[in-house]
């Protein structure tokens, strides 16, 4: 998935209400999955895609599995870098050179000339002390300059000094300091352990860094540093997979050490890595498209009413619907997008998804590694998690699947190669195979219930003569036999004069032999035989067996 919004610039223009992404039901199972490992006492890394963070979906997932913890932590974002403050202006005690005046090693504003805002020595205030008839030597001279006063000790520096590093922030969260963040979760006597949730993308992509932080640690490395000091103090502690505190972390795979999913999932056992990795499946898809295919262009209530016919109307959105989702996969924006612009015209879908391309943020041709096989494993494998976080690569019904955006070209007009062609042709025939084969198969079955009655030779003569592989339980019951003969053997049976189907059957059994045969060869139903199909299939429901 690319990015799947709340409510998408698609559905904001025609009004159709975006289906929030918790409600699919791959999302849900996601979910449930991190919340069984978080349940049974297993720390949790959930890996995600870059399109994720930037559409803010990896933020909605992020909450909706950590409100299913019922004691929680959740650690907030780095603050903002502060901007540097710039040196006064020049004052009138200014040097010579313009620069900032002699204070006798002191920085502007730090030394005791400025101390509480008193301009120099002489107008510190007066020490009215008792006057015990002894002089009080303080070991003050106010002859030449100032003394000098110590400067004031400076706190340790390092990951975990770090005030605004990710162990600070959650020893505040849990009201200790840093050191004794770790301990704290493992202390005894602690009867409730927190899931701690981290953003690990608000980790590496602070605005800026803030004061004090450590600039070149690389990236991931305070989370990294926490996973593994919380399972040292885990073990160190002996607490049963009940009792214990767990992490859940949200990730891209820049935002971790590369090395570092591979290495908890092969650990202890007390982590488990979830990857974004077929997630979304073709119920996905139809479901977040659904509310936009009511405002797309050729459903308006006009249209509706000029074709007069709810059931080839119901085909037909079907075909339009399943074309969407097999070409767009498990993108969901591009989906939307999609099938708010498409009038379901097979002639327009090229150009209409070269539009859609051009308006969304999704993956390039130069994206995608060859794939070398199909399919898909649990995860991406080691040459395919770059690609797959870039959205080039995805898991698609249990198969490797290319992101359309990296075969398709993204541009309002410009032409498809002849491998596009291809590939759109060939998805486009899955889509309508999926939708349509059902159908064909059952006004196959009621026209040969009908032609029953029309019979010039004996059933079983007539099954031996045209049925490609007679059943061998043909002499025990013809008529069942008969019933299982397929479209192109009924047609020859009625050309050979063993058949006298009246006229409007055999049109349609002619119309079904044809629409099979494209089929059957990834061939595509173009607009004007799509249209008399689905009429044909409409009508023949209406007739008697």
């Amino acid at each position: 998935m690319t990015g799947a919004e709340t409510e998408t610039g698609a559905g904001a223009r025609t009004g159709a209400r975006a289906v929030p992404p918790g409600e699919l039901p791959g999302v849900r199972a996601q979910l449930r999955g991190v919340a069984a490992d978080l349940a049974a006492g297993l720390n949790c890394l959930w890996l995600v895609t870059d399109a994720m963070v930037e559409s803010g979906l990896a933020d909605e997932l992020y909450r909706g599995a950590l409100s299913a913890a019922p004691v929680r932590v959740d650690v907030p974002p780095p603050a903002p870098a502060h901007p540097h403050m710039t040196e006064p202006e020049p004052g009138p005690g200014a040097g010579e050179s313009g620069g900032p005046a002699d204070t006798g090693g002191w920085a502007d504003g730090d030394g005791p000339a400025h101390i509480g805002g008193w301009a120099d020595a002489d107008e510190l205030p007066f020490l009215d002390l008792p006057d015990d008839g002894f002089d009080l030597d303080l070991g003050w001279s106010l002859d030449g300059r100032p003394p000098r006063v110590p400067a004031p000790r400076k706190e340790p520096t390092g990951p975990r000094h770090d005030p605004h590093g990710l162990l600070a922030r959650l020893g505040k969260e849990l009201s200790v300091d840093a050191d004794e963040a770790v301990a704290r979760l493992v202390a005894p006597g602690r009867d409730r352990r927190p899931v701690v949730g981290i953003r690990a993308w608000t980790e590496t992509e602070a605005l800026g860094a803030p004061p004090g932080a450590s600039t070149n640690a690389p990236p991931g490395a305070p989370v990294e540093r926490l996973f593994r000091s919380l399972a040292a103090a885990v073990k160190d502690a002996g607490l049963p997979p009940a009792e214990r505190p767990r992490l859940l972390v949200v990730a891209r795979l820049r935002d971790l050490p590369e090395s570092l999913p591979d290495e908890l999932r092969h650990g202890l056992g007390d982590t488990a890595v979830h990857w974004w990795w077929g997630a979304l499946g073709r119920l996905d898809t139809a479901t977040a498209i659904a509310p936009v295919l009511d405002h797309a262009p050729g459903t308006s209530g006009r249209d509706r009413h000029r074709h007069s016919d709810p059931l080839a109307e119901r085909i037909r959105r079907a075909v339009r619907s399943e074309t969407v989702v097999e070409v767009c996969g498990p993108d969901l924006e591009l989906a939307r997008l999609l099938a708010l612009d498409w009038d379901g015209a097979q002639h327009t879908l090229g150009a209409a998804l070269g539009r859609c391309l051009a308006r969304s943020t999704g993956p390039v041709p130069a994206d995608c590694p060859p794939l070398r096989r199909i399919g898909a494993l649990l995860r991406p494998g080691a040459e395919l998690r770059q690609a797959w976080a870039r959205g080039a690569v995805v898991s698609w019904e249990g198969r490797l699947r290319a992101h359309v955006g990296a075969w398709h070209p993204a541009a309002p007009a410009a032409p498809a190669t002849g491998e596009a062609e291809d590939r759109l042709t060939a998805l486009v025939s899955q889509a309508q195979q999926r939708v349509l084969t059902p159908w064909i198969e059952e006004a196959r079955q009621r026209l040969a219930v009908r032609a029953l009655g029309h019979l010039n030779r004996p059933v079983a003569t007539l099954v031996a003569g045209y049925s490609a592989r007679p059943p061998a339980y043909l002499g025990r019951d013809p008529e069942r036999a008969f019933l299982e003969l397929q479209v192109g053997e009924l047609l020859r049976a009625h050309i050979g004069g063993a058949l006298a189907l009246p006229a409007r059957d055999a049109a349609l059994l002619r119309l079904l032999v044809d629409a099979r045969n494209v089929l059957a060869h990834r061939s595509v139903l173009y607009d004007r035989t799509l249209e008399e199909l689905c009429a044909e299939l409409s009508q023949a429901d209406l007739r008697a067996p």
